[in-house]
């Protein structure tokens, strides 16, 4: 049997810690995934991209990867992971931006200030700004925004709005939050003001060592296509049996909210990644996993029915809360529609890896991937192997509330599935 805990082992190296986001795959366990069930030159699917991590594994491994994504952001993240833009393009291109941003900051502090200075600290309307970041902060955010969005060349131009965004959503943030990227961030008032600029400069630092250390892992492995677009797990646009294997790792029922989480970063990257805030936020509830947009009224949904595990879940929670019933339902009918997916796109004989924990929701039991082996089977996939691991809890993201939530749950469960039809 496979060890899959990774326990003690290094999950940040090369780019998978360019950007913080939250309930990342461990690259050791796409890795694994990779090599055991693909070979050098297969295609592979991850319909829930994330930041990246299956897309840049397999770009390491030799393989062709195609990732979608509901969230703009995590696309923007898998791109610049993927980017071919060589250190001295990124080099010139941030030279520029804090250049002319320098400048800038320096002339808003005098008392005659050039129209055209004004207009690129021109501050986004949203609600709470003021809040969240202070106004010298805020202006610093909006000129630098301005200059990034003023790179012409797109590889350099988004690699710099990667590290704008990281330290917005940075553990130590910028703005006046701290578990920013965990969607329960809290008001913060910092000891000393952040130098925007500064954090700027030690960002993008980083994140070309760790370019740089990328790019001497993928030496020598073929050359492939790997990469990220906006779309739903549920409607992929991707062609019947298309992939040799398909990887993700969905979000658990109800625990994490992205559109939250990354928020105070979309305010500020609006035009950069074709979004409107709001819509943004109101697109929260199309999130699969999400806690929002609950029906009012409960009723056992004919397919679940179908599926003795999801049905006997459901029931027990509807004695507890509707709503939640409502919403773990609605999870498992949009999963239906994943696996549905998964299995019309993948070949004939395929593999389909999916790694899944187990929930515990108002004291109640959610055998998540019981009712997922139960799924694949109504679409024809067959559950080949089921290994276990354990979650290292240092590495927990969010608060948990046992006395009011139960236990919370230690293993995680990677299932093998197989195209058997």
């Amino acid at each position: 049997m496979a060890d899959l805990d990774f326990g003690g082992e290094n999950t940040r190296y090369g780019v998978h810690a360019l950007h913080p986001y939250a309930a990342k795959c461990p690259p050791q366990l796409v890795r694994y995934g990779l090599r055991y069930y693909s070979r050098a030159g297969d295609t592979v699917l991850d319909p829930m991209v994330g930041s990246g991590t299956t897309l840049a594994e397999a770009r390491r491994l030799g393989r062709n990867a195609i990732g979608y994504d509901i969230d703009p952001l995590a696309r923007l993240i898998a791109t610049v992971k993927l980017c071919d833009v060589s250190d001295r393009q990124i080099e010139k291109a941030y030279n520029k931006v804090a250049d002319a941003t320098a400048v800038d900051l320096k002339a808003l502090q005098s008392r005659r200030v050039a129209a055209s200075v004004n207009a690129r600290a021109a501050l986004p309307d949203f609600p709470n700004r003021d809040y969240w970041f202070d106004r010298d902060v805020a202006l610093a955010l909006a000129v630098l925004g301005h200059h990034i969005a003023s790179i012409p060349a797109a590889p350099a131009r988004r690699f710099l709005w990667v590290a704008f965004s990281s330290i917005i959503l940075a553990k130590k943030s910028v703005a006046n939050a701290r578990d920013i990227i965990h969607s329960r961030h809290h008001y913060v008032e910092h000891d000393t003001q952040p130098d925007v600029l500064a954090r700027f400069k030690i960002r993008v630092e980083q994140m070309r060592k760790r370019m740089d250390e990328f790019r001497i892992q993928c030496h020598g492995a073929p050359k492939t296509k790997c990469f990220a677009r906006i779309g739903d797990a549920r409607r992929l646009p991707q062609e019947a049996e298309s992939v040799d294997l398909v990887f993700f790792s969905p979000p658990y029922a109800t625990a994490l909210d992205y559109p939250r989480a990354h928020f105070l970063s979309i305010a500020w990257m609006q035009n950069a990644l074709g979004t409107d805030l709001a819509k943004y936020r109101e697109n929260a509830g199309n999130y699969i996993g999400s806690n929002r947009g609950a029906a009012r009224g409960f009723k056992l949904h004919p397919i679940v029915e179908l599926h003795d595990t999801a049905a006997r879940v459901i029931s027990a929670l509807e004695k507890r809360s509707a709503r939640q019933a409502s919403v773990i339902q609605r999870y498992f009918l949009d999963m239906s529609k994943v696996f549905s997916e998964a299995a019309r796109v993948l070949k004939r004989g395929g593999h389909a890896l999916i790694v899944v924990c187990p929930s515990h929701i108002r004291k109640v039991d959610v055998p998540t991937h019981k009712v997922f082996r139960e799924i694949g089977q109504a679409f024809g996939l067959k559950t080949k192997k089921q290994y276990s691991r354990v979650i290292d809890p240092r590495r927990r993201l969010l608060p948990y509330m046992q006395k009011e939530f139960g236990r919370r749950m230690s293993t995680e469960y990677v299932l093998v599935l197989q195209k058997t039809d």
